[in-house]
């Protein structure tokens, strides 16, 4: 498998659209979040970068094609030294399990080293279908710093991971 790391473009639009509402794990409000900060990130708001993830594949000679396979939005968190928040990670679920969460969540982190970023920050959920999502971040050495219980509502707590390079 050939995973691409490349920035966001306007035509990424649509398909990373359809890949939140894929992924069955994120409630309307939360998609229209992730939407925003897209948006944001495509008219340059320094705020939010974005990388979006590709399978690229060649069928016997054939012209290689690609696929979106997962998405990474970040951003300096204003409020610290050097510090970076985490704002979304999604992998197309008819694709996890192939390396792209990894391959952003990595890619991400090798851009705030270069930036002068100290670490990345990653707030999250404790509903049970964020699990993958929980041991993609310990398998990567992010260390649970943090829970804060009842933060999204009753029973759903706010999760903070953290990585210090």
């Amino acid at each position: 498998m050939n995973i691409s790391i490349r920035p966001l473009v306007e035509n990424d639009l649509a398909s990373l659209r359809d890949l939140l509402r894929a992924t069955g794990v994120f409630e309307a409000h939360e998609r229209r979040v992730a939407e925003e900060l897209l948006d944001a990130a495509l008219a340059g708001d320094p705020d939010y970068t974005v990388y979006v993830a590709e399978r690229k594949a060649a069928d016997d000679g054939e012209p290689a094609t690609s696929a979106i396979m997962g998405y990474v939005c970040y951003g300096l968190n204003p409020v610290t030294d050097a510090l970076f928040d985490l704002y979304w990670i999604a992998v197309d679920p008819s694709m996890q399990g192939l390396g792209a969460g990894r391959a952003l969540l990595l890619h991400a982190e090798a851009c705030v080293r270069r930036a002068g970023g100290r670490g990345l920050v990653i707030d999250t959920s404790s509903r049970a279908e964020y699990q993958p999502a929980h041991q993609l971040y310990v398998r990567c050495g992010y260390q649970r710093v943090a829970e804060v219980p009842d933060y999204y509502q009753p029973g759903d707590s706010l999760l903070m991971y953290m990585k210090v390079f």
